[in-house]
């Protein structure tokens, strides 16, 4: 009975530990998809000024692109690699970042890569 009670202690702390682990995986993931929208979204009010008193409404390439870079460096931690992918109608913004596992090391798991993708337009109204 002893060694029954024993391995199944052992079975309950590994399934609490690995269900720990992924709550910190999802918490990890809503952190850089937070700083994808947010960089998307700051950077989709940046609008050429030709267009900005009308209905054709597009956005400045490159401020749009430099105001996403700067809200992911002011809301992230400094460790993301962030992509821009701009155009005149639409920005997109991939965030990735390394996930160090703290309970999965003993399978072989060092690091997960998290990627998180937010995308915005400017819209008339």
């Amino acid at each position: 009975m002893l060694p029954m009670t024993g391995g199944l202690i052992f079975v309950a702390f590994a399934i609490t530990a690995l269900v720990v682990e992924i709550a910190l995986l999802g918490a990890a993931y809503r952190d850089i998809a937070t700083v994808a929208d947010l960089a998307a979204e700051s950077a989709a009010t940046v609008v050429a000024v030709p267009g900005a008193y009308g209905d054709d409404i597009s956005l400045d390439v490159g401020a749009a692109e430099s105001e996403a870079r700067r809200v992911g460096r002011m809301w992230g931690s400094g460790n993301e690699v962030m992509t821009v992918d701009v155009n005149a109608s639409r920005i997109c913004v991939t965030v990735t970042d390394g996930y160090r596992p703290r309970t999965l090391v003993f399978i072989g798991v060092s690091e997960l890569s998290i990627r998180a993708t937010g995308c915005a337009a400017p819209r008339v109204g």
